[in-house]
């Protein structure tokens, strides 16, 4: 993946953490009412790096984010336009860039990106709860 463009230390500009943020708060909502609150923080996380890195190097003229539940699986998907694969990179201790897709390849069950390069993804494993007899 490319170096952030932004000088070092500059912020995210505010119209994109706005979006950040509003997908973040859509997405708890969802977990939360199909009962699955267990994995708000790892979702959360997981979107907030994926849409920035998205809005921060994508090539495209827009940023498609999917959120797809299934039976045992939660999925997110962000399309980005760029041909560019985001990779997991090791960063040095000192430097403010480069963990996001490392975080997120830690906490999903799965990660990757799409063969043109345009979409990365990730999948949680849907906690199974326990029935209680009656």
């Amino acid at each position: 993946m490319k170096r952030d463009p932004r000088p070092e230390g500059h912020p995210t500009p505010e119209h994109e953490g706005r979006w950040v943020c509003r997908l973040r708060r859509i997405s708890t909502a969802k977990l939360c009412h199909w009962g699955i609150p267990g994995l708000v923080d790892d979702a959360e996380s997981a979107i907030s790096e994926l849409v920035t890195n998205a809005l921060v190097y994508g090539t495209g003229d827009r940023v498609a984010f999917r959120f797809l539940l299934g039976a045992d699986v939660l999925a997110l998907e962000v399309d980005d336009g760029s041909p560019e694969r985001a990779l997991v990179n090791t960063a040095d201790p000192d430097d403010e860039n480069g963990r996001g897709m490392f975080i997120v390849s830690a906490l999903c069950t799965l990660c990757g990106v799409s063969p043109d390069g345009t979409k990365t993804w990730c999948t949680f494993k849907i906690p199974t709860t326990p029935r209680r007899n009656r």
